[in-house]
């Protein structure tokens, strides 16, 4: 099975190979690797704007594919409009089988598929939550940089709470697509342009609590990652204490495998 990814997820990757699956994947997206995707029977793409050349291009090869919508993705989809987004339901009718890591993405997008979150490294996190450091900072507060990311996720809503709770000590964290801006300029925060992946449990371990807020609605993984560290989490203003179970490789390497066999 062929993969491709925006983000290198090497814990989808890991977790299919777990299950047997012989699979390979590539970042580069913008020409397809016609040899390439000759060589396997199952394209799967996570990202919709980064996959849908070569999830095309599959199609019209004769391979079956999959295409995973994460929150990002089924909101822009939802928005775009002209040629792009006449190529992308295109991409999106031809498609074997769609997956969505939340339910109500269904609706935005248009099409019947199963949900399916994405999984996380489980051993990361609860070994985080084993540590019984007193954790030193309040909130940890996820903001990319660039005005897309300050619009989409919220800065105005944690520059006005780190304003109106100067005894909270605040962090804020981007990723390595869009670091976080240094630029907040206030005592009580704290800013970490990004951290990697494998060193993300000693964030959590640091913090009381995780606010998420954001205008894509999706299921960010990041909710489920600190649930399992031990935070307490608010995302959108509610407070989740629920990690779905898919989240556990072992068990979306079987639900996929599931959703495989419908299309095989």
């Amino acid at each position: 099975m062929g993969c491709i990814e925006r983000c290198n997820n090497e814990v989808v990757v890991d977790a299919l190979r777990s299950r047997g699956f012989d699979v390979d994947y590539t970042e580069k997206v913008k020409v397809p690797d016609v040899l390439k995707l000759r060589s396997f029977d199952v394209v799967y793409g996570v990202h919709l704007q980064t996959c849908s050349r070569y999830v095309m291009t599959a199609e019209m090869l004769g391979r079956k594919t999959i295409i995973h919508f994460v929150g990002s993705d089924a909101y822009r989809y939802a928005r775009e409009r002209g040629l792009r987004k006449l190529f992308w339901r295109s991409v999106i009718g031809r498609c074997d089988q769609v997956l969505y890591v939340s339910p109500h993405l269904m609706k935005l997008v248009g099409r019947q598929g199963s949900v399916l979150p994405l999984p996380i490294r489980i051993d990361l996190f609860k070994k985080s939550r084993e540590d019984t450091t007193v954790p030193k900072r309040d909130v940890l507060y996820f903001c990319p940089g660039g005005s897309e990311g300050a619009k989409t996720y919220r800065r105005d809503w944690i520059v006005d709470y780190a304003r109106s709770h100067p005894e909270e000590k605040i962090t804020i964290i981007g990723n390595s697509i869009s670091p976080a801006d240094r630029d907040f300029n206030m005592p009580n925060v704290e800013v970490v342009p990004y951290v990697p992946y494998d060193r993300m449990g000693e964030v959590y371990a640091r913090h009381r609590k995780l606010i998420r807020m954001t205008t894509q609605d999706g299921l960010p993984r990041m909710v489920s990652e600190a649930l399992l560290s031990g935070l307490e989490v608010i995302f959108n203003g509610r407070n989740v204490t629920d990690v779905p179970s898919e989240r556990d490789p072992e068990v979306f390497a079987q639900r996929f495998e599931e959703e495989l066999l419908r299309i095989l």
